[in-house]
């Protein structure tokens, strides 16, 4: 039985982390359960680790030079030799742990006292409080029992930095194989080979992504780890979870050796993959991809870094592109947010240079309906990436056939890639996905990288034809003069959503100052629910046409408006692109990454809080703090103060 406070036994290998490791000892000091010690296992650095750690003066630190051995488990195995806490957790030394990790897997323990171990949740990250991916998609609650099975069906994820397990546990599996690369997952199988767990879904680690990360440089030697654990233990697994991990290992590792251009080895695996589950059209599918590329012989295309880190190959010639392709493929929001840019590389260009847009069909209404693009090439296929391939297949020919000299991937993935490849331009830039800044910065900056000139933002939209905005503002109760005001509740999460009797009481302010102001509020079903509410507090004052309007229909409409309160949305992307006053509110999302831009948007966040940028679609305070804390005074000021700077 552990004691009301047991010791924790918290062991760091390090390496010339210097520059990291600071953060991480941070991280463990800002624990709320504070019964530890914390040894740093040094494994011959040959920066100034020790200097760092020298200045950070708690009694609780431990030291310890092993000089350079460079065997993960060895090194692993120095620190338990050092340890003599009751429990035992280990962190390496460039990740994060949120600050009750610790006091949250100690009580999970106690109340599960046959648990020989807790592992946590978490999420990758490049950029501090900027989640990449998360290792789970339920990020609450828990589990517990036996997981040795359900580690080998991929249900759990097994990183020692999540790991906190009672000290006893070691009587019975020892330490660290020091044979093994992968030695981590061997001993968190080793404990679920004998101990029951505690799984925390919650994202309680933080591990950061970075050249230097292990695991990206040893992706055949974790494929052949795979393969030893699972014959290790094939005796002791069902034959369906054998072939099921069977399955999943070779179909991962032949997308690995897709992405090193080894297709013949990548066509190997599946086949493999194949053998194990016959009846799949999984592996067919892998092994069709694997050809195309062949055929087509994709390979990268020499390509340089820009100042901005935007992958290109700039036009040289003395005249201009006569046909430009640029793609953006989702969502509607992302698909607006590019739409300016392209506008003025349009207007910077003579009219004989053809630009085409290639998007998904679920968001091309608005590129169609706009005098921008000569054509705009609808991709089939819906949310599906083997549906979306099987259709850029088709459509490849006709990309040959209109002769692109420039390739603009405002997108980024496996389709953009495949397309621009094949179609092998004179000239290309690659959309940088990672950066932490915003999505409307790094399209200019992709746009400026094809080298065609400065780029910037032009919102002078002409529409294809007559729009219907005009009729479908005055059937529904505007009278033509009046200022019209967006109030725009479209978040889709609770942690994104500003109360909505705050927009009734920012409306009355409104109208207290602004008296010939109407409100509009517009957008797909999802809103009605709010749209109602809003019509039953405000009455005549609010215009509702949810639900009445096409994508580009509402486009045009806004074009009408002088003003936009909104949640994070493809409406407020609309709204800052056309050049509209914006005020955006952003609670869990990136703001970095969504929020507008321009002279006339302004932004509130919550990147100014411990737990701000959080990404979660449930406030684990309950209170979704990061929104409530804004009044609608402090709402009003702002945006008057929005509409004052651009009079």
């Amino acid at each position: 039985m552990l004691t009301r406070f047991p010791k924790i036994s918290i062991l760091m290998p390090t390496y010339n982390r210097a520059s990291l490791i600071g953060e991480t000892i941070e991280s463990i000091l800002k624990q709320t359960y504070e019964n530890w010690e914390l040894i740093i296992i040094d494994d011959g650095s040959e920066d100034n680790t020790e200097e760092v750690i020298s200045r950070i003066k708690d009694q609780r630190i431990r030291f310890y030079k092993a000089g350079r051995i460079a065997i993960n488990g060895k090194i692993k195995n120095i620190g338990l030799e050092e340890a003599d806490g009751d429990l035992v957790a280990f962190i390496d030394s460039d990740d994060l742990w949120a600050v009750t990790k610790l006091e949250k897997q100690v009580a999970a323990l106690q109340e599960y006292p046959e648990a020989g171990f807790s592992l946590t949740g978490g999420f990758n990250f490049r950029v501090i409080n900027q989640p990449i991916d998360f290792f789970y998609k339920q990020r609450e609650g828990l589990r517990y029992g036996d997981i040795f099975v359900p580690i080998f069906k991929s249900e759990i994820s097994t990183t020692t930095p999540s790991l906190l397990f009672r000290r006893e546990c070691l009587d019975t599996v020892g330490g660290f194989d020091e044979t093994k690369p992968f030695s981590d997952i061997d001993f968190i199988l080793k404990l679920a080979r004998h101990f029951k767990a505690v799984i925390l879904y919650e994202p309680l680690l933080y591990r950061r992504l970075h050249e230097a990360n292990d695991s990206g440089e040893n992706w055949i030697k974790g494929y052949q780890q795979g393969i030893s654990m699972i014959r290790l233990y094939k005796k002791q697994l069902p034959g369906s979870v054998v072939h099921d991990a069977l399955f999943k290992l070779y179909i991962n590792f032949g997308e690995d050796c897709l992405s090193h251009s080894q297709r013949q080895k990548a066509i190997k695996k599946f086949f493999l993959a194949w053998k194990h589950k016959p009846l799949s059209i999984v592996p067919s599918k892998k092994t069709g991809k694997a050809f195309l590329q062949w055929m087509i012989r994709y390979r990268p295309i020499a390509g340089s870094l820009s100042g901005e880190n935007i992958l290109a190959s700039s036009w040289t010639r003395n005249d201009f592109p006569k046909r430009i392709l640029a793609i953006r493929l989702q969502a509607m929001g992302d698909v607006t947010i590019t739409l300016p840019y392209l506008q003025h590389l349009r207007n910077s260009l003579p009219s004989s240079t053809k630009i085409d847009f290639l998007t998904r069909k679920e968001c091309d209404d608005i590129p169609k309906h706009i005098l921008l693009f000569d054509r705009v090439i609808a991709l089939r296929g819906g949310r599906s990436f083997n549906r979306q391939l099987l259709h850029t297949f088709f459509l490849l020919p006709s990309f040959l056939f209109r002769r692109y000299d420039a390739v603009i991937d405002l997108q980024n993935n496996g389709i953009s890639e495949l397309v621009r490849k094949f179609i092998h331009p004179k000239a290309w830039s690659v959309f940088d996905r990672f950066s932490s800044k915003a999505a409307g910065e790094r399209t200019r900056l992709t746009i400026e990288a094809i080298g065609l000139g400065t780029n910037d933002v032009s919102s002078d939209f002409k529409f294809r034809g007559q729009t219907d905005s005009d009729s479908i503002l005055k059937r529904n109760g505007w009278n033509g003069t009046n200022e019209l005001i967006v109030l725009n509740p479209a978040a889709a999460f609770v942690t994104r959503s500003w109360p909505l009797e705050n927009y009734a009481a920012f409306a009355e302010l409104w109208q207290k100052r602004f008296p010939n102001a109407q409100f509009l509020v517009i957008g797909t079903s999802f809103i009605s629910p709010k749209a109602k509410y809003l019509k039953m507090k405000m009455g005549e004052k609010i215009i509702s046409i949810v639900n009445q309007t096409t994508p580009s229909q509402a486009f045009a409409i806004l074009q009408h408006t002088s003003f936009v309160l909104s949640e994070d949305s493809g409406l407020m992307h609309m709204a800052w692109v056309s050049g509209i006053p914006t005020l955006a509110l952003f609670g869990s999302t990136r703001s970095d990454w969504t929020r507008p831009l321009g002279g006339k948007s302004f932004f509130l966040d919550s990147s100014d809080l411990p737990c701000g940028n959080c990404m979660q679609e449930v406030c684990r305070y309950g209170d979704v703090h990061c929104l409530t804390r804004y009044t609608p005074e402090f709402v009003f000021e702002k945006a008057v103060g929005i509409m004052s700077s651009i009079t």
